[in-house]
């Protein structure tokens, strides 16, 4: 007696491994970590054209995956180094994170003042820092620092982003603040740089642990 002919699985079954390593790759991507391309020259000396950066999507709380709805939530950190959606065209932006909710933010004459306070910035070889509280960081060195603002107290859910290359950054000065529900991640470190004066391994995995950034991030080139 002839064998009975066995019937091809449905495409959908053939497919299934695909489907399933497809779906963990997107859940991944949208909730816990996820690369950038720097597309502008606003976070120099800090970021700079087309460096690649990891993204921690969990820094700031875990979402339902593909939505702005969160499970859990961590409160940022000022001087993080933000990844976010722009709160009128939804662009993904990275910026440094000034304000809190409860800050009161100005700049004057080129000096961002905190809580009534100014904040230090000094100059030194070619390089400026500015001692933010908790997370000093580098500046552009340019003497233009952009327009003023402020005083601004800023909101409950809103978060106050600068670039680091103020004279050359569209920021909160321009388009408000950042609502919470747009924050998507804290840059953590630039994964590969094609910045001049750097070579072989020495592109690879600079950190941004604010207050310690890599000195291959820092140094004029």
């Amino acid at each position: 007696m002839a064998e009975k002919s066995s019937r091809p699985a449905p495409r959908w079954k053939r497919h299934l491994p695909d489907l399933v390593v497809l779906l963990f790759l997107l859940v991944g991507r949208a909730s816990f970590a996820d690369h950038y391309h720097v597309p502008s020259g606003s976070m120099e000396p800090t970021l700079a054209v087309k460096d690649h950066i990891l993204v921690d999507k969990r820094a700031y709380g875990l979402r339902v995956p593909l939505t702005e709805t969160w499970l859990t939530e961590r409160e940022p950190t000022r001087g993080d180094v933000v990844v976010f959606a722009h709160p009128l065209t939804g662009t993904t932006m990275v910026k440094r994170l000034i304000g809190l909710p409860g800050d009161t933010v100005a700049l004057v004459d080129g000096r961002l003042w905190l809580n009534g306070a100014p904040v230090e910035q000094t100059l030194a070889r070619g390089a400026r820092r500015e001692a933010l509280p908790g997370a000093p960081h580098p500046l552009s060195p340019e003497e233009d620092q952009g327009p003023d603002f402020g005083p601004l107290q800023v909101p409950a859910g809103g978060y106050l982003m600068l670039g680091d290359h103020r004279g050359n950054s569209a920021d909160s000065r321009f388009w408000g603040l950042v609502p919470r529900a747009r924050l998507l991640g804290r840059a953590v470190a630039v994964v590969y740089s094609a910045r001049d004066g750097l070579s072989g391994t020495e592109r690879l995995w600079l950190p941004l642990t604010p207050g310690s950034e890599d000195s291959r991030l820092l140094e004029p080139r």
